[in-house]
């Protein structure tokens, strides 16, 4: 199994691919973890295991099944201890995709977890929530710090690109990111928000019209 890593100062972070596209992250200090989003048990053991970690917490994004699936297992391994993998966690909600979407951002990690709200090059689906909450949930992650990187819940990344250029076919940094994609995927696909500012055309957009118009076209695509 294939994780990606991703070092800040003392603390790291473990991307671990599940299911067939699905990410859930190890956030990592001094052999403890925090575990963002459960979705798949076997693969988070094994990087568990292999890192020689302490599962301490779990947070959730939302709770589709593809998000949770594997809760009831990891919870099992979860010590509850509250020693602290990381300093401040600033919960963001982020409804839109589903009613309760909630971000999780860790300025020490300087890294922001955000589900299937803000799925890298794109954003989710509108499964319960309407446009207008999505675009307003968008704009809270937006004005995090540009070097603050995102880990988003899925690799639907080709895909949103190919769009993406279909709405800006002049965009240098969409074609960069898809290039990229090809020799380095998890440099595509886990870019900082300043990035991802220029190269995600539902970041760009100005008004929730737009968004939505972005969003009914996105779902033809």
């Amino acid at each position: 199994m294939k994780l990606y890593r991703f070092e800040h100062g003392p603390i790291q972070i473990l991307a671990v691919p599940v299911l067939n596209d699905n990410f859930d992250y190890l956030i990592c200090r001094a052999g403890k973890a925090l575990l963002v989003d459960a979705s798949e048990a076997a693969p988070v053991r094994r990087a568990l295991e292999e890192n020689g970690l302490e599962l301490e917490q779990i947070l959730l994004t939302h709770e589709h099944y593809d998000h949770i699936g594997g809760l009831s297992e990891l919870a099992l391994l979860c010590s509850g201890g509250a020693t602290g993998v990381v300093g401040q966690v600033r919960e963001i909600p982020t409804p839109g995709h589903t009613i309760d979407d909630t971000a999780y951002y860790f300025p020490e990690a300087a890294a922001v977890f955000t589900g299937d709200c803000l799925i890298n090059g794109a954003c989710g689906r509108l499964l319960g929530g309407t446009a207008e909450e999505l675009y307003d949930s968008l704009q809270r992650i937006k004005v995090l710090p540009d070097e603050t990187r995102v880990f988003g819940g899925h690799d639907y990344l080709e895909d949103n690109l190919r769009f993406g250029l279909s709405v800006e076919p002049d965009n240098a940094q969409i074609k960069a990111r898809l290039e990229l994609y090809r020799t380095d995927p998890a440099a595509a696909i886990f870019s900082t928000l300043g990035e991802e500012k220029q190269s995600n055309v539902f970041l760009r957009a100005k008004t929730a019209g737009e968004f939505a118009a972005l969003r009914s076209a996105k779902d033809r695509f």
